[in-house]
């Protein structure tokens, strides 16, 4: 496991897409089946909503990603 990122989904009105976002999370321990990741710092970093985690290899494969909310 190289990564772990959220990505917002895209929210398109009018031919803009204003809150499509990609937060990478730093890995702090990568032991066995688990991954322990730090959560980003603030909402003006990743706002509260619904978001995509996937966790990436090192050939930039992403997992299928699972919806998680950030409250």
């Amino acid at each position: 496991i190289q990564e772990v990122v959220f990505m917002r989904p895209g929210s398109v009105t009018h031919a803009f897409n204003m809150s499509q976002r990609y937060v990478g999370l730093d890995i702090v321990s990568n032991v066995g089946p688990t991954v322990e990741v730090i959560s980003p710092p603030n909402g003006n970093v990743a706002s509260p909503g619904y978001y995509l985690l996937f966790i990436v290899n090192g050939d930039r494969v992403p997992s299928t990603g699972v919806w998680i909310r950030l409250s």
